[in-house]
């Protein structure tokens, strides 16, 4: 048997295309590149300076009527009909709404009977006195006859005065089927519809009556300090754009304690012949400009968005400009973050009084705090 022998294997060289060896040159260059610098993250900011924060206080509010009266009829009953519509004026002992008036009516009627069946039961006792008493004159009658008729007469003279009174009560009755208005008023609102049962006192329109206006509003406890009554304010009607003059009229109690506002009445100066007084109309928009606080013109005030809150207590980040010949690309200034722990004082609206950690003239930051730490470099944006 012959033995067979193996050839060795001749090893053919890997040839790599030119594409991927330009690709791998190309990595190999970008992993030597030098790493970018990051990027700096801008913020805005603020110049801290003392004042008052919110000088002038703009509340909003509505119009009313100085008088609003709210109707009911005196009796129950089922409302007939309304004579006036919603915003009609209306003058005095004007008809405004009557209810259904038949079962008044025929009270009215019973009485009416009554009363004269009274009046001529009345009428035969009063004839029989004057017979019996010709009769006792002339010794025809005796004393026990006449006393007898006198006390029919008494009798029957003492129900008329009752069918009388009953009859007024009807003719009255009737009268408060129907609801007139009390003065020059407007109508402003309709509580019920036509049809509807009513019941005696049951408020069924209200009006708004007088020539005064007032301006409703509700007071926030921080603004409490701001206002007393008797207090001039003027008030804003943007739709008019009219600015009137007012006074604090009333400063009531909070109704809902947890909501702590307090409602606000303030009464416009104007007269019945001022041209702006035609224009009012109850339900428009209007606003309270409040008067500037009396003090706290030199403590430091911030906006409430600036100022954070964690488990140490309240913080701002404050602004550290760098040198001047810091910049970015762009020419924008540098700044590096600071953060600093501070002391809350009083609010006024959308601003809190800081009374320690901050001095004037620090540049605060006021846009961009949820990105930023306290030594990190920032670029500063829009500052002023």
């Amino acid at each position: 048997m012959i033995p067979m022998t193996r050839k060795p294997m001749r090893m053919t060289p890997w040839i790599l295309p030119p594409t991927i060896l330009l690709l791998a040159l190309t990595l190999i260059g970008c992993d030597s590149a030098p790493p970018a610098e990051e990027a700096l993250r801008p913020v805005r900011t603020q110049l801290v300076e003392p004042g008052v924060p919110d000088a002038e206080r703009r509340l909003p509010g509505r119009l009313e009527a100085g008088a609003n009266r709210r109707l009911s009829f005196r009796l129950d009953g089922q409302l007939d009909a309304f004579e006036v519509s919603v915003g009609e004026r209306v003058a005095a002992g004007q008809p405004l709404a009557r209810l259904d008036s038949t079962d008044i009516e025929l009270q009215r009627d019973q009485a009416q009977a009554g009363l004269a069946s009274a009046a001529a039961t009345a009428a035969n006792a009063e004839a029989e006195w004057q017979r019996t008493r010709r009769l006792y004159e002339a010794g025809s009658a005796a004393a026990r006859q006449l006393d007898a008729v006198r006390a029919q007469v008494e009798s029957a003279r003492a129900q008329q005065r009752s069918a009388e009174r009953q009859m007024a009560l009807a003719e009255r009755q009737l009268g408060f089927a129907e609801l007139d208005s009390p003065g020059a008023c407007r109508v402003a609102q309709r509580l019920v519809e036509a049809g509807e049962n009513v019941g005696a006192g049951q408020p069924v329109l209200v009006l708004a009556c007088g020539e005064g206006m007032d301006v409703r509003a509700a007071l926030s406890e921080d603004l409490l300090e701001r206002v007393e009554e008797g207090d001039r304010v003027e008030v804003e009607l943007p739709l008019l754009g009219l600015t009137l003059p007012g006074r604090v009229a009333e400063i009531g109690l909070p109704l809902q304690p947890p909501q702590a506002t307090w409602p606000l009445r303030v009464s416009l100066d104007i007269d019945a012949d001022d041209s702006a007084s035609a224009t009012l109309t109850p339900g428009m928009a209007a606003e309270i400009l409040l008067p500037q606080a009396a003090n706290g013109a030199d403590s430091l005030w911030v906006p409430m968005a600036a100022v954070g809150e964690d488990a140490a207590g309240h913080y701002v980040y404050v602004a550290i400009a760098e040198d001047a010949t810091e910049a970015d690309a762009n020419g924008r200034p540098l700044a590096q973050i600071e953060r600093r722990e501070i002391g809350l004082g009083r609010r006024q609206g959308e601003s809190l009084e800081i009374v320690a950690g901050l001095d004037a003239g620090e540049r605060l930051v006021v846009a961009g705090m949820s990105r930023i730490s306290d030594g990190q470099r920032v670029r500063l944006e829009a500052n002023r």
